[in-house]
């Protein structure tokens, strides 16, 4: 077990080296919303993960006085001490301490929490929790404002190894792209973020989808600030290029096919749910990434913050999708 994490901790070194001499050459478009703040926050951040396996022993009384957001629904002990013995657990804290700068991550999440704070009077967490989920690719980041401790935020680490971490053989290509430790942030951002969409949020037509997740990817690059697009929707440099690229046609193939207005379930699974391509009934179909209607929801919202002048908060008050439709004037 040894040799495979050397031999992975090489190759995430390589891969990284080559990201970034892919990247140089990509111009990103960063966010329409400034922010001034100097990124810090008042907060408490604990280590679980180091709690829970990187101790001789399990500090029982620490754990629920101090991690009690665990211990409240696992109180018996035991199971704790089962925990500790999970090998899967241990190779994704082994892994997690050696490629993870920790302290950096905490600086970079309260930037992004001072951003939220700042643009959208998010609370900012009084105390972060680092953690091993044993993988939880629906809920990489946690954030709950209410508890008792008022608002709490949870970050389970072992979600951002990096697509060619041997624990995510069974997890398919295309959501491996986010399990990169470039997303965690991305994924952070999603959680603050989360509540100022939903509230705003209740329309069940395809165009209201492409709202809804546009809204939620604008929110996100302006809270990071310093993103590229195709972080913040998840895709590869390639992917998203060739979004771009092909923008104009995916357009013209929604409106004469008449799909904006559709509520058709089937529909919105084909063009907005996680898959390894969109099924829009084109030729093109097996080299259009999955969530398209998510990217073009992404442009319009981008096109309603550049021509309406509003501020972020509220552009996301707006519900009415049609509305955003006319005063975006998206034309690709």
């Amino acid at each position: 077990m040894k040799g495979i994490h050397q031999i992975y901790l090489f190759a995430t070194a390589v891969l990284f080296a080559a990201f970034y001499f892919i990247q140089r050459g990509y111009t990103k478009e960063g966010s329409l919303f400034e922010v001034s703040n100097d990124g810090r926050v008042d907060w408490q951040v604990h280590d679980f993960g180091e709690v829970l396996f990187g101790r001789d022993s399990l500090p029982w009384e620490e754990m629920q006085e101090v991690y009690w957001p665990f211990t409240v629904n696992q109180p018996e002990r035991f199971f704790w001490a089962n925990e500790r013995k999970n090998q899967m657990l241990i190779d994704h804290y082994t892994n997690v301490k050696n490629l993870f700068n920790q302290r950096k991550v905490t600086e970079n999440l309260a930037r992004i929490s001072a951003n939220a704070n700042q643009l959208l009077e998010v609370a900012v967490p009084n105390k972060l929790f680092y953690y091993i989920s044993g993988i939880d690719i629906e809920n990489p980041c946690l954030y709950f404002p209410g508890g008792r401790d008022s608002v709490i935020a949870f970050v389970g680490l072992d979600n951002f190894l990096g697509a060619g971490y041997p624990g995510y053989n069974a997890i398919p290509g295309y959501q491996r792209v986010v399990m990169e430790e470039r997303q965690l942030g991305v994924s952070y951002a999603n959680a603050l973020v989360e509540n100022c969409i939903l509230k705003n949020f209740n329309d069940p037509s395809l165009l209201g989808q492409m709202v809804y997740h546009g809204k939620r990817h604008l929110a996100v690059e302006a809270v990071i600030s310093d993103v590229a697009a195709y972080e913040v929707l998840g895709y590869s440099i390639e992917e998203y290029n060739f979004l771009v690229e092909n923008e104009r046609q995916i357009w013209e193939v929604l409106v004469r096919e008449k799909l904006l207005f559709s509520a058709d379930m089937m529909v919105r699974q084909r063009l907005v749910e996680p898959a390894p391509f969109s099924k829009m009934g084109t030729a093109m179909d097996s080299e259009i990434p999955g969530r398209v209607a998510q990217f073009i929801g992404y442009r319009m919202m981008r096109a309603l913050a550049n021509n309406s002048g509003l501020a972020l908060e509220e552009i996301l008050k707006i519900r009415d999708a049609q509305r955003i439709l006319r005063d975006a004037q998206y034309k690709p």
